[in-house]
């Protein structure tokens, strides 16, 4: 009974720092759109010819409608992710791990995927609606009793369908990972349990409903001005993806994550007792590629980099990824764990392979491979040696994840605390302004735009957006400024 209360005070706490922070997120972007009559227009067309992100769409509609609405969902979400993959570690360590690298994402990771409220109700909300399915399911990796339970069958089936109506990649991943739960249970086990069954059934119904939307059928036949899947140039999209976006927000960005991985990966390897050759210069090679990683954070931005170091620094990544992959499944051969660490692997890539042949793509999209790297960490850190296993579960592992992802809190809180301050500043300029009949204001930038995702309307369709959100006149043009012209 100790523990539990302890663990509610755990998670009450996490909630309520992220429901503080998240209050300060300000909506910016697409946000302005989903907040105005453009987001009542796309829900009154039911999002025909827009996309099938309907259960995406409906969450951002309430979002951008109401700032406690948007707090509470994401402190929801983003708590329960991290509830998600404690149930994964099988301790509560994993729950502290998992907090410190949430709060360590890849700033254009974060910007887009939790900041920016359009973004988070279809990446974040995926994320964490995937997470709880193979929180679920994970005992089953472990080879113990499968057991049927026929009560579960409804809430799965609208686990799945909710699910795959957000993202489109994670649609895809949601079926193929409800089909493969099906097919492990038959080798495994011998049978399928009906939950199983009831979870793809939802993941195929909401997969089916959401490409039934006429939006993909003119992207697939190349009509759409913004969004395009790879036709007969299929391998010059897969080059210009993996060189522009993916190889850097998918793995290149994950400094932090990749050093502890490699931490693991090295502890996991002392342990072995047949060491090999091909294993040991795989890892070698992830150590170096993390040390590079760590020097290219020092601000080499992609626009900046010749063509022959990205394809240097592509090459090296997926050379890197490789590495991990074939370190992780001669590890799970030795330790009887294949299973599970062909389930990471398999999930990361399956999620991946979609962006490559899809237009466009932004750093967004990696939101949930981030978490998945986390789960993935979560698992090696199963398999670490007694006595650092005892120190994780400890107070000391607790209070240093704490510690660091509390400064990281804070950092964060100053950041947008500022940013509430300006945007209401900027607000209360512009009324003055209306109020003196004038139709050409200026609006100053936000501090530390940087981490947020178009933060002021310096152009169309923005301007206009920002206008409708706030109910501005349309008639009234915004300059932006940095600073405001002397009267």
């Amino acid at each position: 009974m100790k523990r539990k209360d302890r663990a509610w005070v755990r998670v009450l706490i996490c909630f309520l720092a992220l429901f503080v922070l998240a209050w300060f997120f300000p909506y910016s972007g697409d946000d302005w759109a989903w907040g105005s009559r453009i987001g009542a227009e796309r829900l009154h067309s039911w999002f025909e010819m827009y996309n099938g992100r309907y259960v995406g769409n409906l969450f951002v509609l309430v979002m951008t409608r109401s700032n406690l609405a948007k707090a509470l969902i994401m402190s929801v979400c983003l708590t329960g992710i991290l509830v998600c993959i404690e149930k994964i570690g099988g301790g509560k360590w994993a729950f502290y791990l998992g907090g410190l690298f949430l709060i360590l994402t890849p700033k254009l990771v974060f910007r887009q995927a939790v900041v920016w409220t359009a973004g988070f109700s279809n990446y974040a909300v995926s994320a964490f609606l995937t997470l709880i399915y193979v929180a679920y399911v994970y005992p089953l990796l472990e080879k113990g009793e499968m057991t049927r339970r026929i009560w579960h069958c409804a809430p799965l089936f609208v686990l799945g369908a909710a699910g795959s109506l957000i993202m489109e990649p994670v649609t895809i991943y949601n079926v193929v990972l409800g089909a493969g739960v099906i097919v492990y249970c038959c080798i495994v086990y011998r049978k399928a349990a009906a939950q199983h069954v009831a979870y793809l059934a939802g993941a195929l119904s909401g997969a089916v409903y959401m490409f039934s939307n006429s939006a993909y059928h003119v992207i697939a036949e190349q009509g759409d001005d913004y969004r395009s899947m790879a036709g007969d140039g299929v391998l010059a999209t897969m080059k210009e993806n993996f060189l522009n976006v993916i190889y850097e927000e998918f793995f290149l960005n994950n400094v932090w994550l990749n050093i502890a991985m490699a931490a693991a990966c090295v502890l996991l390897y002392r342990q072995v007792e047949k060491k090999s050759r091909m294993v040991r210069i795989c890892l070698g090679y992830y150590i170096l590629y993390c040390v590079f990683a760590v020097f290219s954070s020092f601000g080499i931005q992609t626009g900046a980099k010749t063509e022959g170091f990205m394809y240097a620094e592509g090459a090296a990544t997926a050379l890197a990824v490789l590495s991990l992959a074939a370190f992780a499944l001669w590890f799970g051969r030795q330790k009887y764990c294949l299973w599970k660490m062909f389930f990471w692997t398999g999930s990361i890539f399956c999620l991946t392979a979609p962006l490559l042949v899809v237009t466009p793509i932004g750093s967004r999209c990696f939101f949930i491979t981030y978490v998945m790297f986390i789960g993935f960490l979560a698992e090696l850190c199963r398999h670490l040696p007694g006595r650092v296993r005892a120190w994780m579960g400890g107070r000391a592992f607790a209070s240093a994840c704490t510690a660091v992802a509390g400064v990281g809190l804070l950092f964060y809180l100053s950041i947008f605390t500022s940013v509430r301050q300006a945007e209401r500043d900027r607000l209360a300029h512009i009324q003055k302004e209306l109020e003196q009949g004038k139709r050409e204001i200026e609006i100053l930038h936000l501090p530390y735009e940087s981490y947020i995702w178009v933060p002021t309307p310096t152009e169309e369709p923005w301007g206009e957006r920002y206008k409708l959100f706030y109910g501005i006149p349309e008639d009234v043009q915004l300059k932006a400024v940095w600073e405001y012209t002397e009267p």
